[in-house]
């Protein structure tokens, strides 16, 4: 059986763009798509102003059904299920996960502070999950260029950057979509001097001559198993963060590696830096 897509479903408008979202990708890929909804029994005082158990399961429900139904209207070629469970949301989203190709959740973004990332299911999914997550940015998602780029962050190391450009290039390849893979580079200082890196650069004629002959040997046998992708090498001076999220703003979709520790909550300054700042679905992909 084709892995699931998964989409988290919470009632809001912003779950809803990414069920959506999640749909058209489970199109693409002729995936099945499960909607996901888990909730915890409120308790104590809480309990006594929400009334009885059984009506506030309902109203889960209902919540979740309003969804489903959403979902057959609108992609009606889909194989789509819904599961409702009595679990806390996060932890539900997280072991379900394991067997899913990609979790997809929805994003509010009232300014650059208050983002997705401080919400703490989100984080906790992030964090956590083994396979990648895709955020949707509420409001933004219908605003993409749906002929843009599928722009990738190619991290320096083989063994990171192995799941990213997996991703990467499965996704372009679907959508019949152009990559660009992205390396940014900075020169070295004296908390981060490379001795054999310098060697090079004195060998090519410099840093950006380095970055790229190493961007161009990573995307070798990527470009044999993916011959019909387009691919842009970028190299570009500065911050990835920065990099990443200037180059967001005419991307269909950004992806990004993120530390797989699962017993840490922090993904990654990079990956912290595009889900606030960047003007994109950002695809979080695990990395060794």
């Amino acid at each position: 059986m084709p892995q699931p897509i998964i989409a988290g479903i919470d009632g809001t408008s912003d779950s809803l763009l990414a069920a959506g979202w999640a749909a058209g990708e489970a199109r693409r890929l002729r995936a099945p798509l499960v909607l996901l909804h888990g909730y915890t029994p409120l308790a104590g005082t809480s309990r006594l102003l929400a009334g009885d158990a059984d009506l506030e399961h309902r109203a889960a429900g209902r919540l979740l059904d309003g969804a489903l139904a959403w979902v057959r209207e609108h992609y009606d070629d889909v194989e789509v299920s819904a599961d409702l469970a009595v679990r806390p949301e996060a932890e539900l989203l997280t072991e379900r996960g394991r067997e899913a190709r990609m979790i997809v959740l929805g994003s509010r973004r009232p300014g650059p502070v208050a983002g997705f990332l401080l919400r703490s299911v989100g984080l906790r999914v992030l964090s956590q999950a083994v396979c990648p997550v895709v955020m949707i940015r509420g409001g933004a998602v219908h605003h993409r260029p749906q002929d843009g780029e599928v722009t990738a962050g190619v991290p320096r190391q083989e063994e990171e950057a192995e799941a990213v450009l997996d991703f990467a290039f499965r996704t372009a390849a679907t959508r019949s979509a152009p990559l660009r893979t992205v390396r940014a580079w900075t020169p070295p200082t004296a908390f981060t001097y490379e001795p054999e890196l310098v060697r090079r650069a004195d060998e090519r004629g410099g840093l950006e001559a380095v970055h790229r002959h190493d961007l161009a040997a990573l995307l070798e046998p990527w470009r044999r198993r993916h011959p019909g992708v387009t691919v842009i090498e970028h190299v570009e001076p500065g911050p990835a963060s920065e990099v990443l999220v200037a180059l967001a703003s005419s991307a269909q979709l950004l992806v990004v590696g993120r530390r797989g520790d699962p017993v840490n909550r922090y993904v990654g300054h990079v990956a912290h830096a595009t889900l606030h700042f960047a003007d994109a679905p950002i695809a979080l992909v695990p990395t060794r």
